[in-house]
């Protein structure tokens, strides 16, 4: 399970079409090996964008700031047929970014069907 957020710095090319983004986001979609269920493309005025691919997996968010040379990203996805910064590597590419900072966020995995899930503190500990 992948679920990760990205901060694009630096984007020589933060203020691309929709249609732009959408495509680099299906081909990182493809490289996850992830199912494409829906898209929607969000214009903002004066400028900037937020795109959604909704996933069989899950889903990829990308949300443009040009006026700051900036992008999120936001995967989560429960398959990746390839790792979460080559997959993405299309839609860093077409922003431009020269600086990116990853956060992975842990998020509890689902328990095979029958067994309870194990609980955990704020700080990670088992709980009974």
């Amino acid at each position: 399970m992948i679920c990760a957020v990205y901060d694009l710095l630096d984007c020589s090319t933060p203020d691309i079409p929709a249609e732009r983004l959408l495509t680099a986001m299906y081909a990182a979609a493809d490289r996850l090996g992830a199912t494409v269920l829906d898209a929607l493309a969000v214009p903002f005025q004066p400028h900037g964008l937020t795109c959604v691919l909704v996933l069989a997996e899950s889903h990829l968010v990308v949300s443009t700031w040009p006026e700051h040379r900036l992008a999120h990203v936001d995967l989560f996805t429960c398959r990746a047929d390839a790792p979460a910064n080559e997959a993405l590597h299309p839609i860093i590419e077409i922003l431009g970014s020269r600086a990116t900072h990853k956060q992975d966020i842990r998020r509890h995995t689902p328990s095979p069907l029958g067994r309870p899930a194990s609980r955990h503190n704020a700080a990670g500990s088992p709980q009974p």
